[in-house]
């Protein structure tokens, strides 16, 4: 039996984490290696949500709670990145398919993050592939669905986003650093 196709765009390994060249031919990629470390990574938070994000936008939570809106997906998005001092998404693979209206990306990375007070007893760092040490890194898979948009950074938006990832590493330490209460975290 023959099941329907289309063709996908898969890269993975060492040139998806550096961005190389070829990797960011393909315009979605472009696109999210600017957002990436020209927004998320240098925590440009300042733009307004619209300016990346469809006003349809919905932001899926690891946790599967889903904001509506590209101001308020935009803000949560903030919220979420806002206990760590420093981050750095490292993109680790990619399958990346085209659709009627753009284009529809899952791929897995790592996040390196640092938190804020000193490191307790047998805290140990980890490192990217820079040799960097962050205070943790977290393990994630993510979805993006790309529309192309006249109006958006190089013609397009993000319509949705959508995250699979563990934060024990990261909220263990802001437990154990009294960062966050086991009340906050859970309340």
């Amino acid at each position: 039996m023959s099941y329907p196709t289309q063709p996908v765009f898969v890269a993975e390994g060492d040139s998806v984490a550096k961005w190389a060249p070829e990797i960011r031919a393909h315009p979605a990629i472009d696109w999210m290696h600017h957002f990436t470390k020209e927004v998320f990574d240098a925590r440009n938070w300042d733009v307004p949500g619209s300016t990346y994000c469809t006003p349809d936008f919905v932001f899926q939570k690891s946790d599967g709670t889903e904001i509506n809106g590209a101001e308020e997906g935009w803000a949560a998005d903030k919220a979420m990145y806002a206990p760590f001092t420093a981050h750095k998404h490292e993109p680790r693979h990619f399958r990346l398919a085209e659709t009627t209206d753009g284009w529809d990306l899952l791929g897995n990375a790592r996040m390196y993050v640092n938190v804020p007070g000193q490191p307790g007893p047998g805290e140990k760092k980890v490192k990217d592939l820079e040799g960097n040490e962050w205070d943790a890194v977290l393990y994630g898979t993510f979805r993006f669905i790309y529309v192309k948009d006249a109006d958006g950074y190089q013609g397009i938006k993000l319509r949705r986003v959508e995250l699979y990832s563990d934060p024990l590493p990261a909220l263990g330490l802001l437990l154990k650093r009294g960062v966050m209460t086991p009340e906050q975290l859970l309340g």
